[in-house]
């Protein structure tokens, strides 16, 4: 081949006469040659070209596949989330059967997601499932959490986490919550909503006049342990005041402690095995699951007790709960008893356990929110800390010198784990508080006593601050399951989102369940993003404003009460007075009726059919008015 005369080579490999001469006339014969080689080892390089794309593609697939990178940027993850994404497209694609739930799951639980629940033998529920799986933006969500919570994990592992070092959570998630906020809060200020009649608002002007506004968030929580509280004295109930913490196992004690490593302590110590799962999130699922079979002995043993629980972090991020209860004073003791034996059941004789593993002091009385508020600051917005340093560290007692303040690192600490803060435990549901506050004097024209009362308790006027005791009272009281006497309206219907049409309950009012079908409607206006209404859209929007001629019963999840019944039925509370303080209003005033809400038999909820109300006349027209702000306790 290299005796060849360039013409002869390039012959040879294929070339035009025309190219042909045209080259010799230029006289560059080197380039002739040089083409003519690279022109001949064209199929070679095909060949490696496509060997290396396959190898680039499996490499991908591999990293694709692999657990996240922790320090991943974020432009990387937004491409691992598109790529597994096509990953399980390909793979519903190539499936030979059915797609089923268990199979989504366990294709996706591997690759560090998780489907959210789904009813069995739910057709539109699998449906979107199936969407949710091959969407790149659910994947994204996916895989910002695993790479938030491996970046926890290893600095918890490190021994990066904890007093001197960071607290609650790394800087570096820190840095990233905060500006996750202010990008959304850019975005809330630069974004208009409109309803029907033309009213405009900025979504940051709606989050303001909402609970998602901190302020408004705490001072309703505190106007509900204060509320709790005086229903609780009123019947010479005792307060009790819980530290709950969660075994060894789930601290990393600044990297030393090897039941939180796993591995041999030291020569001759003994061996704790694999590191076992341990994150802030497993040790909130064993406290839960700890205080849930907590209640179920309580309910067995005839233990009455209500009140709230406050999540918050040690400093190395693992999660303890504050608790305030309410119990008649003579079941205190076995209050105590039953909650110790539970939290000591696991690991109960290590060091340290009989001391710190759950504490009770009782409470003084009318001191309840005073225990707890420095608590729901600093789980909050900071308030009453001095100046901006935050407040202190529960434990160790130092001031927490924390990037963003230590309720910013809180806050962080609790959305990057999807740890719940605050739950309130055998109380009248919060929700119909709120939306008792959205129903007009003109639209409550008529209702029960319970409902005027239950009005009067959200609402304050003048001096008179709203009161959570008199809304207790106007429920039935405290510790009543899902028998408490008021109850949110509501209509389902089908609301289409990304993920396909999910059936959704479309709030209404609130209703009596002792008072008839009647619903008592509260104001409330449909907004969309600012230039997408229709004039269809508006008409509906309007005649739904003006009244509905049906509105059934909003029913829970399920219909199932899974929490351990009392002993005897709820007749048992009723009968020593402790629930259940239904007032009617009557010639002498009010008074008291004897039957219980609850059937002594069990829940009710079990087999009450809900029924259909009557048409609701509409409330009174009103001038175009911006959406009602939350109300100040």
């Amino acid at each position: 081949m290299l005796n060849l005369s360039p013409r002869r080579k390039l012959e040879l490999l294929g070339a035009k006469p025309s190219d042909v001469k045209a080259a010799r006339r230029a006289g560059h014969k080197t380039a002739f040659i040089a083409w003519a080689m690279w022109t001949a080892d064209a199929p070679r390089r095909r060949r490696a070209e496509h060997a290396a794309r396959e190898s680039m593609a499996q490499l991908g697939m591999q990293r694709a596949l692999a657990p996240v990178d922790p320090d991943a940027p974020d432009s990387v993850l937004r491409d691992l989330a598109r790529i597994r994404a096509g990953i399980m497209l390909d793979r519903i694609g190539d499936l030979c059967e059915p797609v089923s739930l268990a199979w989504l799951a366990a294709q996706v639980r591997p690759l560090q997601a998780e489907l959210p629940p789904v009813k069995c033998g739910d057709a539109d529920g699998l449906r979107a499932a199936v969407k949710r799986v091959c969407c790149p933006y659910w994947w994204r969500r996916q895989v910002r959490r695993a790479a938030g919570q491996a970046r926890e994990a290893r600095a918890a592992f490190n021994g990066q986490l904890g007093k001197g070092r960071q607290v609650y959570v790394t800087d570096d998630t820190a840095r990233r919550h905060e500006a996750q906020r202010a990008s959304n809060k850019a975005m809330l200020e630069r974004t208009e909503i409109e309803d029907d009649e033309g009213n405009k608002i900025t979504l940051a002007a709606a989050v303001k006049a909402s609970v998602a506004n901190k302020a408004i968030r705490r001072g309703e929580l505190m106007t509900r342990i204060k509320g709790a509280e005086l229903w609780a004295e009123a019947r010479g109930m005792a307060g009790l005041f819980t530290t709950n913490t969660a075994p060894s196992r789930f601290h990393s004690a600044a990297g030393r402690n090897h039941k939180y490593t796993g591995g041999e302590s030291s020569p001759g110590a003994g061996d704790y095995g694999p590191q076992r799962p341990n994150a802030p999130a497993d040790a909130q699922r064993w406290l839960c699951k700890t205080w849930a079979r907590t209640r179920a002995a309580l309910a067995r043993a005839r233990v009455s007790v209500f009140g709230y629980r406050v999540a918050e972090p040690h400093q190395d991020g693992c999660p303890h709960w504050h608790m305030l209860l309410w119990a008649p004073p003579a079941e205190l003791d076995k209050l105590q008893a039953i909650m110790r034996a539970h939290w000591l059941a696991e690991d109960g004789d290590e060091a340290g356990a009989e001391e710190h593993r759950v504490k009770f002091k009782p409470l003084d009385k009318g001191g309840a929110a005073g225990y707890v508020a420095k608590y729901i600051s600093k789980g909050i917005d900071d308030a009453g800390a001095v100046g901006v340093e935050g407040h202190r560290d529960e434990e160790q007692g130092q001031q927490v010198d924390a990037i963003g303040g230590s309720a910013k690192r809180v806050e962080a600490w609790a959305s990057e784990h999807r740890i719940r803060q605050f739950q309130a435990i055998g109380q009248p549901p919060v929700t119909v508080w709120r939306e008792l506050r959205r129903v007009s004097e003109p639209a409550a024209q008529g209702a029960s006593y319970a409902v005027q009362e239950a009005l009067e308790a959200v609402n304050r006027d003048g001096g008179r601050r709203a009161c959570w005791r008199r809304y207790m009272e106007a429920q039935g009281g405290a510790m009543v399951g899902r028998a408490y006497r008021i109850e949110i309206a509501g209509v389902e219907e089908l609301r289409e989102g990304r993920y396909g049409a999910v059936p959704a309950l479309r709030i209404v009012g609130v209703r009596d369940r002792l008072g008839g079908p009647r619903v008592f409607e509260s104001e409330r206006r449909q907004w969309r993003p600012r230039g997408t209404w229709g004039q269809g859209d508006k008409a509906m929007a309007a005649t739904r404003r003006a009244g509905f001629a049906s509105a059934k019963r909003a029913q829970p999840w399920t219909r199932v009460n899974n929490c351990t019944q009392q002993a005897g039925g709820i007749a048992a509370l009723w009968g020593s007075g402790i629930v259940g303080a239904v007032m009617n209003r009557g010639p002498g005033g009010p008074t008291f009726e004897s039957e219980p809400l609850c059937s002594p038999f069990g829940n009710p909820s079990r087999s009450r059919t809900p029924t259909t109300p009557a048409s609701v006349k509409p409330a009174p027209s009103s001038a175009p008015r911006p959406p009602t702000p939350m109300r100040s306790s």
